[in-house]
């Protein structure tokens, strides 16, 4: 069996469960790649989650919570972010289809764009 062939696989595992779970498992998706954001601009640029957070104007504990995933912030919130970062910031909304839900595009050009 190829690697290609072990990632189909791995990605039909959830074709079964509800709807649901199937909505929730996307959702933390989301949370994780907007953590990953955070984590590799902080990285990128020499800072803690201290210096994150005062250049954010928001408490070193908030970066904890957007860097872990346990935080779902506010559109709001992602947008003022993106202006203090200099990233762009898009949300888009296409019609769901059964077997993508939700596709989504997470990087410091585009900080959150769903398709």
């Amino acid at each position: 069996m190829t690697r290609d062939n072990l990632l189909i696989e791995a990605d039909s595992f959830f074709k079964d469960e509800s709807t649901e779970l199937r909505r929730e498992l996307e959702i933390e998706d989301i949370l994780v790649d907007i953590a990953s954001e955070f984590i590799n601009y902080r990285i990128n640029n020499n800072m803690t989650q201290k210096d994150l957070a005062e250049k954010l104007e928001i408490t070193q504990a908030m970066v904890s919570k957007l860097e872990s995933g346990d935080y779902n912030p506010s559109v709001r919130m992602l947008f003022e972010i993106s202006q203090k970062l200099g990233w762009g910031f898009n949300i888009e909304f296409k019609k769901d289809t059964e077997d993508n839900m939700f596709d989504r595009k997470v990087n410091s050009q585009s900080l959150l764009k769903y398709h």
